[in-house]
């Protein structure tokens, strides 16, 4: 794409590369003082409100947000529909965080576009979310049709939350960033269930008992249509092999069975059906009829890196971004229920303000060995954060590069890598398995 934007502001210096403008975005403060969305709004009314051009569909979630949106986004892309993703953090490439029909933006559409919000709203003190949202927002402007909105953190105030989704989605709710968002499950819930506007239907996986009242109260509250897993839409016939899962999706209207992705967690089909109840909702607005065999043909026809990800077979080793102990629980109960004759070796690495010394119990008696590392950078938990004196098959490893090198030389086929704890620790090693 040419340079649209003409810059002419005598007081304004154009970043000349792709890496300055990356650097521009992370040099933004990661924090207000406020949680308020005055800021943001604020940008997006001087850019004529760009998120208003185009329908979305919102989605939060403890977990699975990022799966249920990519699965979202596959459906909507085989309707024919232009379609934009944003999506956190990424894996590779910053440029995975603003997606259309799954194409990243190019390193000169991010730089033309990051020069001209500068010159634009480079005044408004934005942290580095609300920009990259607000850059997201103005790049899908004229380019899609629908956007699948991820949220960051939470959702009443969240930097995305400055939409009206045709759908809004919570693919769950568990404790993580309490300190943001809690500290308690109902705490978070409130937050969560901010994603809920008014007349909007909302879809939300399964919630636990102590919070579903606060979700279906905001629904009534907000006048929303809400569909619930479980009671308005679910799976059966769930079964995994070899990295593959199928399942039947049902609601009130519809079912279809022998549905097939790669995976071979159950949370992995629960995103789906809750995805595919969001593609209903969307098709309801529009009064067009869905089609089963489009949903079975295109659910998984994109994946996200990541997620459950094979980077080596014979012997096994996999990949997954599980930060939080409701995910590591969810991925270490469908491995040793898949794999129950493979001794598990975990590689693994949290932050400081994650639950590492629950995640640290849940994984020591049902896997081999876990080496935990650190990372480069100020929020990844070190040494002296961990207390290992009770476990006998738990060491701490320093330089991980040269540690894993001695790790996979000695896998053999009985055993299993499974790298985890953080998306940072699967970004620096995705080169290592290419």
């Amino acid at each position: 794409m040419s340079n649209p934007f003409s810059l002419k502001r005598s007081d304004f210096t154009l970043l000349k590369s792709y890496k300055e403008a990356i650097n521009y975005i992370h040099s933004l403060p990661k924090f207000h003082r406020t949680n308020n969305l005055d800021n943001i709004k604020e940008a997006l009314k001087v850019l004529d409100n760009p998120q208003n051009d185009y329908e979305t569909i919102h989605i939060t979630g403890t977990n699975g947000k990022g799966t249920t949106s990519n699965f979202l986004a596959n459906l909507l892309e085989a309707d024919g529909k232009k379609v934009g993703l944003f999506i956190s953090p990424y894996v590779k490439v910053f440029n995975e965080r603003i997606q259309i029909d799954h194409q990243y933006i190019s390193n000169q559409d991010l730089l033309d576009n990051v020069n001209y919000l500068i010159e634009k709203i480079g005044s408004i003190p934005l942290t580095e979310f609300e920009f990259v949202t607000v850059l997201g927002y103005f790049y899908f402007r004229g380019r899609v049709d629908v956007a699948v909105i991820e949220a960051g953190i939470g959702a009443r105030h969240d930097k995305t939350n400055v939409i009206t989704p045709v759908v809004s989605v919570i693919t769950s709710v568990d404790l993580d960033h309490e300190k943001l968002i809690g500290p308690t499950l109902q705490d978070i819930a409130f937050e969560k269930a901010g994603i809920i506007k008014k007349n909007r239907p909302i879809v939300t996986g399964f919630l636990q008992d102590s919070i579903k009242e606060i979700v279906a109260n905001t629904a009534v509250e907000m006048s929303s249509p809400l569909y619930k897993f479980g009671r308005d839409f679910g799976i059966n016939d769930f079964k995994t092999k070899n990295f593959k899962l199928s399942f039947t999706y049902y609601d009130d209207k519809v079912t279809i069975r022998e549905i097939s992705c790669d995976g071979f967690e159950k949370t992995t089909a629960m995103n789906a059906a809750i995805a595919i109840c969001a593609y209903v909702q969307y098709h309801q607005k529009h009064q067009i009829e869905v089609s089963e065999k489009l949903i079975k043909d295109n659910l998984d026809s994109h994946h996200l890196l990541g997620r459950a990800q094979i980077v080596q077979n014979n012997p096994l080793i996999l990949m997954d971004g599980a930060h939080n102990i409701s995910a590591i629980y969810n991925l270490i109960n469908s491995l040793t229920t898949n794999y129950e004759n493979k001794d598990i070796i975990v590689l693994y690495a949290g932050m400081k303000d994650k639950d590492r010394s629950e995640i640290i119990q849940e994984l020591a008696p049902r896997v081999k060995h876990i080496y935990i590392t650190t990372l480069d950078m100020q929020r990844s938990a070190v040494a002296g954060d961990y207390n290992l004196s009770n476990y006998e098959n738990v060491s701490f490893i320093e330089n991980y590069h040269t540690e894993l090198q001695k790790i996979v030389k000695q896998l053999n086929e009985q055993q299993m890598l499974l790298i985890t704890g953080s998306f940072y620790l699967i970004s620096d090693l995705e080169n290592y398995f290419a």
